[in-house]
């Protein structure tokens, strides 16, 4: 028996349901009996089985390649394994003597696991480790199974007794193996009671008192993420996914985090696309490719220190100690995911500074039954407290700990002292408005135009610093309208005035099968407006947020008599779908009377419509291949319209690309897609109209 089939054939029946499930492992126990060997050598052997191709080397059964297009392990290659078994001796046998578990987890020392795992996977490894609420080690003849469960998730590895940590399991998407394997390990060190690992404190102290990429590794970053452009929309290819991974997860990439973060989601996105996942968006995957580009450019070009560390990203935990705070809690609101996540997010506001902080308890998967939103929000303790009663108080924060874009972290070292109810009054909000040179006059407003000069800043796109995914704020308008129904967007449409005349729109969507969110706060909303004790509120909270080019501003609570939340409602009538239709059909009317209709914006819907042009040619240009024929057809004409539609700057963006050979093609087709994302964000602006 060769050395290959051994390192197969004792892999027990734990382990590869730990990599899969036990129902692809009894399915593929059908199939073994079908694999046709076509190779058993030294270096590789290769299996076949219903018109799939499995190739497996020395490097684990993870790493092996199977030509099915199954995005995980797949049971062609857990029927190869079972499979070798035969040739092994039918079933794994047990070891003569019990495996040593303390003395095999000794192996994975600090050195062993930051080579395997990189500084970065270690400490997301020990991150793992720390929000784990419960940990099950289980000892087997051949194999340690160790689950790591979390509010987040659940995660399974399976330790064999022997081999490298390579040979270590798990059903985890592949960038995350190394940092949830190094995890597992970590909790099984704990459970035999050894040394715990921590990081080298004079390594994780030590900073350059300049900081200097490092000029090989971005020239290599520099040449994949071309080469994502130049092949990635054509040709996917899961070598180059691998090589942006490796890159992404080098330690020499850890003092670029912003950097390292966005190679992965290019890979990921790369990857989607090869597996034709329904999820895809080629124009997000174009944007981070764009913006990967831009941000090695100038990371290559930038001398200043300050400027360089703002572009590489700070070299911290997720989460720094931020001292003492007093807060007030603004609301809280609901959030769903296209990728499934749900949650519940509080909202507060550090008076002194204008702050915004947010804390959110959250699952990534609606299908967790355990785990319910408005329960949580209600029932779970943050900080000694549930978050419905912080989210409408004002309290100080002791030890407090956030995050850069101001999420703060729900540690039990953390605690909410001197609570109490925060009942907003007009004046004292006012005056918050009023005082231009206040911390919170960024907070609350009275004036539209002010405000949207605010969010204008606010959102502005740059290359320094991380994007603002929303932005809470308090309005205080002279004139509510009615709530209008567009039955052409499926969006509720709030109508408010300031002091001035100045009309703006608060909007919800609606959920066409009536049970989402937008039903829910549309019902609440009307139910609100409707109730004389707060028929009309002196403020509404809301969170302005970009969406398809413009910004968007959503209703979250309204302060009035009595402070509610559109998601957590006192009464609020059940959104079955004869309810909800009938809410729709009373505001299906016409607001005329009470509010002048937004005007259409001619002007911001050509340019959008000019952009996303250009969008969809860059994309069309990547999956041609980058063919000059693709080139003369679909980017020379734009430079021209661009030229007409005086956007000059981007005229010659791609003007230079239509005359670039084949040299430096992509590089100057990136650049142009950095330029129509960089406007983009420009135009995208709060309508204003009188």
């Amino acid at each position: 028996m060769t050395k290959l089939i051994s390192l197969y054939a004792q892999i027990d029946d734990a382990t590869l349901e730990t990599m899969t499930s036990k129902g692809i492992v009894r399915r593929a126990r059908t199939d073994a009996a079908n694999v046709q060997f076509e190779a058993i050598g030294a270096d590789e052997i290769v299996g076949k089985i219903e018109g799939a191709t499995v190739r497996l080397d020395d490097m684990g059964l993870a790493q092996g390649r199977c030509s099915c297009p199954a995005a995980t392990t797949c049971r062609h290659r857990i029927a190869v394994v079972l499979a070798l078994r035969t040739q092994g001796g039918e079933q794994p046998a047990a070891p003569a003597v019990e495996i040593d578990w303390p003395a095999r987890l000794a192996a994975f020392d600090r050195k062993a696991l930051q080579s395997a795992a990189g500084k970065t996977g270690l400490r997301e490894a020990m991150r793992l480790f720390a929000l784990a609420d419960a940990v099950t080690v289980e000892p087997g003849p051949l194999s340690l199974k160790v689950v790591l469960r979390s509010k987040a998730e659940e995660i399974e590895v399976a330790i064999p007794g022997h081999g490298e940590f390579s040979a270590i399991a798990s059903g985890l998407p592949e960038r995350r193996r190394p940092a949830g394997h190094a995890a597992a390990i970590l909790a099984a060190r704990r459970h035999f009671g050894q040394e715990a690992i921590e990081l080298d404190d004079a390594e994780a102290a030590a900073e350059p008192k300049e900081f200097a990429p490092d000029g090989p590794l971005l020239a290599a970053m520099q040449d994949s993420v071309r080469r994502a452009y130049a092949q990635g929309f054509a040709v996917p290819s899961r070598a180059l996914e691998e090589r942006l991974m490796l890159l992404a997860v080098s330690s020499r990439a850890e003092a670029m985090p912003r950097l390292s973060a966005s190679l992965r989601r290019i890979a990921e996105g790369l990857e989607q696309r090869r597996l034709r996942n329904v999820n895809h968006d080629p124009v997000e995957l174009l944007r981070e490719i764009a913006f990967a580009h831009a941000l090695l450019h100038a990371l290559s070009q930038t001398k200043e220190d300050a400027r360089l560390r703002r572009l590489a990203g700070t070299v911290r935990a997720e989460y720094e100690p931020i001292g003492d705070v007093d807060l007030i809690g603004l609301g809280a609101a609901m959030f769903e995911t296209i990728t499934g996540a749900v949650g519940v997010t509080g909202h507060f506001v550090e008076p002194a500074t204008g702050r915004r902080f947010t804390a959110t308890l959250a699952r990534s998967t609606a299908h967790d039954i355990r785990f319910d939103p408005r329960d949580a929000y209600r029932t779970q303790a943050v900080w000694g407290y549930t978050l419905a009663r912080l989210s409408s108080s004002t309290f100080r924060l002791s030890g407090a700990q956030a995050s850069a874009t101001g999420r703060l972290s729900l540690s039990q070292s953390s605690r909410a002292e001197q609570v109490a109810p925060f009942k907003p009054s007009r004046d004292p909000v006012v005056a918050w408005a009023q005082d231009l040179d206040a911390p919170l006059a960024g907070l609350a407003h009275l004036s539209w135009p002010m405000l949207g000069g605010h969010l204008a800043r606010a959102f502005a796109p740059s290359l320094d610093a991380p994007p603002l995914a929303a932005e809470p704020v308090v309005l205080l308008p002279s004139r509510i309208a009615p709530l209008v129904f567009d039955d052409l967007t499926q969006r509720l449409r709030w109508p408010l005035m300031d002091a001035s005349g100045s009309w703006i729109s608060l909007t919800l969507d609606h959920d066409d099968d009536g049970r989402g969110l937008g039903a829910r706060r549309i019902a609440a909303l009307e139910a609100a407006l409707g109730d004389a004790g707060n028929k009309r509120p002196f403020a509404i909270v809301a969170l302005a947020r970009p969406e398809a080019g413009k910004l968007v501003l959503e209703p979250i609570a309204l302060w009035g008599d009595t402070a509610t939340l559109l998601d957590f409602p006192e009464r609020a009538p059940a959104p079955g779908k004869d309810v909800v239709s009938r809410i729709m059909a009373g505001l299906r009317r016409t607001v005329a009377q009470f509010a002048p209709p937004p005007p259409a914006d001619a002007t911001v819907r050509q340019t959008s419509r000019l952009l996303q042009g250009g969008v969809d040619a860059l994309i069309g240009f990547a999956e041609a291949g980058l063919h000059a024929s693709a080139r003369e057809r679909l980017l020379a004409p734009l430079a021209g319209t661009y030229q007409l539609a005086s956007l000059g700057p981007l005229a010659q963006l791609f003007a230079r690309t239509a005359a670039n050979g084949d040299r430096d093609t992509s590089a100057a087709a990136l650049a142009a897609a950095q330029g129509l994302f960089t406007l983009q964000s420009f135009t995208g602006r709060l309508q204003v109209w009188t």
